[in-house]
């Protein structure tokens, strides 16, 4: 038995897990990491008005919609 670990671009990913699916599964137990790596993101070159539009998931609060939901029910 032989593990092998590969780091696929989303460009090829697809044409990758095509081939794979089409050998012969009793030979091989395909693992997929869900984890999706991203380290091209570089938030220092974000303007102050690009981080306060995120919405909700902001790092400004004053960016959450205000709602009438009362949570303390939940």
């Amino acid at each position: 038995m032989h593990v092998v670990k590969l780091n696929i671009q989303d460009s090829i990913y697809n044409h990758i897990m095509f081939l794979l699916k089409n050998i012969n599964t009793k030979e091989l137990e395909i693992i997929e990491d869900k984890k999706v790596i991203s380290d091209n993101v570089q938030y220092d070159k974000w303007n102050k008005s690009e981080l306060n539009s995120i919405g909700k998931i902001g790092f400004n609060s004053k960016s959450f919609i205000d709602d009438n939901e009362d949570y303390s029910k939940w």
